[in-house]
Formats: structure tokens, C-alpha cells, sequence
């Protein structure tokens, strides 16, 4: 009698159609059908097969249920994209995490998640630092895996979550670069011909918008006589969105540089809204649309500064993101306060800024337009 097993406890038999030992497993009955379920596992030995009823075992009575034993990190990742969380708002979040899912695909695609490990996993992360990712990457990725793995453990596929276990490593910090005086004089007389680039180069630089802020940019809220622009929208990849924080919210002045280059820039678009007619697309009334007035894309942007940054002689790998880096550096240098560079650059606090733009810092504060028609009056530019 005591070689008996209890019922439910499993067996090990040999399965001829497919010549492995398989071992199988009864779990409880599901609580809204009434069904029973069995979880089965084979191997080419009978002791193989023992050892595997054995796990399955050990994980009923500490979980009260079995993972299946053949499921996938690619094929949960599979199924966590095609039904994405409802915060997945945007095609661009939607690419990121796609993107992220086929790498991790590549590396542990194959696994199957009983047998998956942390130290697997964080072999995997590590190797994201050896080719250079940012931490912030690194992170979004371990998360990724978790949220996949911990849907398939609502659905009863593995008991346990090895993602939430694995510990995320430190990645690359990548430096932001920024104009120095001589490169901004440079970048301007390349665009002097040019008003939509003039203004452009001008904004970005002296009033440190983010990229998709400058495109999101409506002349509504330029105030040229008063010499003011609030900065309310920003242009994402599936349109003009408002700012959502009270921060990035903001009013700021208009530096007289910036505010000529506004007006030249204005006339232009008019006379080209006139010469175009009905071809003219533009509903948004934006400052920065695309030729025929409609948005113009983060890759037509991206592309025109990079030709810009050519034609001015800076050389390649020059992004828009220098422009507000350039903000940020020029403004610290001229002894303007963390406090106030913050608040102008949208920041939530001053912290965000000291950590993304690690530049001197300086103890007297001035205001931002003053400050930076001081230093563009001094610099001849």
C-alpha cells in the first residue's frame, strides 16, 4: 500500500505514437466549468520523465497549479503584443515596444518558461549594456518581458514570474552634444536664407522647446508684440496633442533675435499660403508645418536638420535634440540659475535637469531672453 500514489499525484507511462516517456499530472478542477485539467511533460528516458513529474509535483503544492511546460518567451511576447495594453496610445510606443520584443525574441525567444531562469535573463540585460543601450532601454525592456510573463501567469500558463526576480542593469549614458558659440553662428548663417530654418534654428535653440514641441507650435500662441510664446502642444505621431503636465506647460520670453526671425518667417508662410491657394493643407495654423502647410513628420525634420547642419559645415550625427542641449548649456554658462532653466525647459523639477544636462552650473540667476540677447549680442552672432 505505501507504494501507491494519491489520486492526482501523476504517473509516467510510454507513449507509442510518439515513442518518449511522458509524464502527466492532474490539476483541480477549473471553478467555472468544472473541467479538469491535465499538464504533461515528455522526455526520451523513464527516469527523465520521473524527474519532470517530480517539478511538476513540487509546483502544484507550493502553487496549487502546474505551468504548461511547453510555452515560449517568443510566443507569450507574440501574444502580448497583439493584444497591447489600452495605455499603448501611441504608434510610436506601439514601435518601441515592438522593436524591444524582437530583441528579446532573438535572444530568448526559444526558452521555455519553466526552464527560463533570472540569471538567463540577466545575462540577456547585460548583454543590452555590452551593446550599448541606455538604462532607461534596459529597464523598458525587463518590463516588457515581466508584463508578458505576468499575463501568461493570469491565464495559467507558468507560476512564476523570473523577470520580476532579474535585476536591471546600469546602461550606457548617451552625453547629449551641444553647439558650441562659433557652430551656433554657423548654423544660422546657413539658414539665414531660409526663414522657415531661420526661425527654426532660432526657437529651438534660444528658447530650448523640445522637438516635437517646435513642430506642435501654433501661432496662437505667439505673442510677437509682446514677445511671448506659450507652449501648449506638442506633435506626436498620431497628431497635435496637448501638454499634459503643468510643467512642460509653460510661458516663456521671446529673446529679440528670436522674435525677428518669428516675423520674417511669418510673412514668408503668408505669402506662400497666398501663392498656393487651394493647395495649401494646413488646418492647425502651425509654425513649423510641412511645404504645403500640413505637419510636418519627426523624419522630414530630422532629415532637413541634418542637411542643414551639412550645408553649415558641423559635419554628420548632429540630431534636433543639440539645439536644446545648446539651451541648456549656454544659459548655465551665462550664469543662469538650474531653478530657471528648469522651469523654462519644461522640467518637472531641477533634478531632470541636472541629470540630463550635466553643464556648469552657476549661483546668480538672470532671466532667460535677457540672458541669451546678451550672449548673442557678444558673440557677434
Amino acid at each position: 500500500m505505501s507504494g501507491r500514489r494519491a489520486r492526482g499525484d501523476g504517473s509516467v507511462f510510454y507513449d507509442e505514437s510518439r515513442r518518449v516517456w511522458t509524464a502527466v499530472i492532474e490539476l483541480p478542477r477549473d471553478p467555472d466549468t468544472g473541467r479538469r485539467t491535465r499538464r504533461k511533460a515528455s522526455a526520451a528516458t523513464k527516469t527523465a520523465a520521473r524527474a519532470l513529474l517530480d517539478e511538476m509535483r513540487v509546483e502544484k503544492r507550493k502553487a496549487g497549479t502546474v505551468g504548461k511546460r511547453d510555452v515560449t518567451v517568443g510566443q507569450v511576447l507574440t501574444d502580448y503584443l497583439a493584444h497591447p495594453p489600452v495605455t499603448w496610445r501611441s504608434p510610436v510606443t506601439v514601435q518601441v515596444y515592438t522593436d524591444l520584443a524582437a530583441r528579446i525574441t532573438a535572444a530568448l525567444g526559444r526558452a521555455r518558461l519553466v526552464t527560463l531562469t533570472p540569471s538567463r535573463v540577466e545575462r540577456f540585460l547585460a548583454d543590452m549594456v555590452a551593446d550599448g543601450y541606455s538604462t532607461s532601454t534596459i529597464v523598458r525592456a525587463r518590463g516588457l518581458l515581466r508584463a508578458a510573463i505576468r499575463r501568461a501567469q493570469r491565464d495559467g500558463q507558468v507560476t512564476r514570474n523570473v523577470a520580476d526576480l532579474a535585476e536591471a542593469p546600469t546602461g550606457t549614458r548617451q552625453e547629449g552634444r551641444a553647439f558650441t558659440m562659433d557652430q551656433v553662428a554657423a548654423l544660422l548663417a546657413a539658414a539665414k536664407d531660409d526663414p522657415w530654418w531661420d526661425a527654426y534654428v532660432h526657437v529651438a535653440i534660444m528658447c530650448g522647446l523640445r522637438p516635437g514641441e517646435l513642430l506642435g507650435l501654433m501661432w496662437a500662441d505667439v505673442d510677437l508684440d509682446g514677445g511671448a510664446v506659450r507652449v501648449r502642444h506638442s506633435l506626436k505621431a498620431d497628431g497635435l496633442a496637448e501638454l499634459k503636465t503643468k510643467q512642460s506647460r509653460r510661458t516663456l520670453a521671446l529673446p529679440a533675435a528670436v522674435t525677428a526671425s518669428l516675423r520674417a518667417h511669418k510673412r514668408a508662410q503668408a505669402a506662400e499660403r497666398i501663392r498656393l491657394g487651394g493647395a495649401w493643407r494646413g488646418t492647425d495654423d502651425l509654425v513649423f508645418p510641412d511645404a504645403d502647410g500640413a505637419p510636418c513628420s519627426r523624419s522630414r525634420a530630422e532629415h532637413g536638420f541634418a542637411t542643414l547642419c551639412e550645408r553649415a559645415g558641423l559635419g554628420p550625427g548632429w540630431t534636433r535634440y543639440a539645439c536644446r542641449h545648446t539651451f541648456a548649456s549656454v544659459l548655465s554658462h551665462g550664469g543662469t540659475d538650474i531653478e530657471v532653466i528648469a522651469d523654462a525647459m519644461g522640467h518637472s523639477n531641477s533634478n531632470v535637469t541636472r541629470t540630463v544636462y550635466r553643464h556648469g552650473l552657476a549661483d546668480r540667476i538672470s532671466a532667460a531672453a535677457s540672458a541669451f540677447d546678451q550672449i548673442m549680442s557678444a558673440s557677434g552672432t
